[in-house]
């Protein structure tokens, strides 16, 4: 019984890594060359490989295709020869696409990044790095032995997918009625049609492996967020960090594996940040369309992706390009490049419009709080008794109270600070847009009752902390 199990999860294991990386390696290739590469070649693709088969699969049920096989291998031929065809006109050298995907062994630079430490330093760092290894192990080991146990992500993503899987493709222009019965439609339709796909090539549906991707997002997470603040440090302390700090919350544990996408959609949200501080230091224009294209795919990770983390990433950048006086002068270079110019477009033609287009047919709206009458978006009253809760929830429950000390520090250490570099404080103008439309939400529509029997305000406020603590190591980093 162990030795079936054990296959079954390297079967789905393999498939959910391999699958969606071939097309996305490819598309990679395509429009950006041999620009990213080594890890973060790796680490981009665990997020936004997925998302390229999901929407594609999506975009071709426009024209009656089924979502199977055949479909992925339809994606993967159309990619492969677009990729030659570029080789070939271009006369390029095929092996700077193959030298993309040697690793960088950063280990050296690890050892000796733990040697220049302090012996409190060291004694900290293993002692962080133990617990964040056994958080992560013990929260693999539980839940992947368990199917989906949250009501959620069965509604909202398990049973479309099972739909879709034995309907074989997604029936986008039934009668409303029809198609809510068998879904809710109104809710992002990507990552159900996604896992309809893995589980004709596992050949079943397996209740227990069937989110093998979320529960990866989780890990490819926390090794983004590592390798980030390592690249900016070289420092295995302050790199380590963020980790212990991000597993120490509350919550994280659920939704680390059996969540209802909050987790993924601010892990997307970190990623557009990192991206954008590359356009920033670089002023390369190629980074700024991979961030559009990171943005895109937010919008339809769940719902919230399109009301809170959409708006607050654009605020984030809108105010930071606004300091530097060079908000202007990005637009205009957007333009004048016509590559990436065209590449934005065809990233929301592609990966934005399709499934608005079919919420705006059936006239669903992005409120599903109010399920039968999903198009309100406001309440007729201000829900102010919703800062009745906040008490509890940061001096009573759990351990929200420690994210408290943490953001005095970081206000303090922003305030204090003279001459800061406004592109550095992209992440706390980014994550107080995020906090400050997930207030307003709670504040004007009928979501407040979720405030107050404590349900979903409890895991939007720890994934939106999430964003902030990933960039504690600024408390400590000498240059600053």
């Amino acid at each position: 019984m162990f030795e079936t199990s054990f296959l079954l999860f390297l079967k789905h294991l393999f498939i959910n890594i391999f699958i969606p990386f071939i097309p996305w390696l490819i598309f990679l290739w395509i429009f950006y060359g041999s620009k990213i590469k080594w890890i973060l070649l790796y680490l981009l693709s665990r997020f936004i490989w997925v998302w390229l088969v999901a929407f594609s699969l999506l975009n071709i049920q426009f024209i009656h295709f089924w979502v199977w096989i055949v479909e992925y291998l339809i994606i993967l031929w159309i990619l492969i020869i677009i990729f030659l065809l570029k080789i070939f006109l271009k006369k390029q050298n095929i092996k700077d696409y193959i030298n993309t995907l040697k690793l960088k062994n950063i280990f050296p630079e690890l050892k000796a990044s733990y040697e220049n430490l302090s012996l409190t330093e060291k004694v900290f760092t293993l002692i962080l790095s133990a617990f964040s290894i056994y958080f992560i192990c013990m929260s693999g080991i539980f839940n992947f032995n368990l199917p989906t146990y949250a009501d959620d992500s069965f509604w909202n993503r398990d049973k479309p997918a099972y739909n879709i899987y034995t309907d074989w493709w997604i029936k986008l222009f039934w009668d409303e009625n029809e198609i809510l019965w068998r879904w809710r439609l109104w809710y992002p339709i990507h990552i159900p049609a996604y896992k309809a796909l893995i589980s004709h090539f596992a050949w079943w549906v397996n209740d227990i492996y069937f989110n093998t991707w979320q529960r990866l997002v989780f890990l490819f997470g926390l090794i983004f967020i590592f390798s980030i603040t390592f690249d900016n440090t070289k420092n295995i302390f302050k790199s380590i960090l963020p980790i212990w700090l991000i597993c120490c919350l509350p919550l994280v544990f659920f939704h680390s594996f059996e969540w209802y996408m909050d987790l993924p959609s601010i892990i997307y949200c970190i990623i557009c940040v990192r991206l954008f501080y590359k356009y920033l230091e670089d002023k390369d224009f190629d980074y700024l369309s991979l961030w559009l294209l990171s943005w895109f795919i937010i919008s339809y990770i769940k719902n919230d992706g399109f009301v809170v983390y959409l708006p607050g990433l654009l605020f984030g950048l809108f105010v930071v390009l606004c300091f530097k006086k060079e908000l202007w002068q990005t637009i205009k270079g957007l333009f004048k490049d016509k590559n990436n110019l065209r590449k934005t477009i065809w990233y929301f033609i592609y990966f934005f419009i399709p499934f608005l287009l079919v919420k705006a047919i059936h006239w669903l709206g992005f409120n599903q709080a109010v399920w039968e009458i999903s198009w309100i978006w406001l309440s007729s009253n201000i829900h102010r008794e919703i800062f009745s809760q906040f008490p509890h929830i940061f001096f009573k429950m759990d351990n929200f109270n420690v994210i408290l000390i943490v953001l005095l520090f970081i206000f303090i250490f922003l305030i204090s600070k003279k001459r800061r570099k406004e592109n550095k404080s992209l992440f706390l103008y980014t994550w107080i847009a995020v906090f400050l439309i997930l207030i307003v939400v709670f504040l004007f529509t009928e979501a407040y009752t979720f405030v107050m029997n404590q349900t979903t305000i409890n895991r939007v406020f720890t994934t939106s902390f999430i964003l902030i603590l990933w960039f504690s190591w600024l408390l400590l980093n000498d240059e600053e």
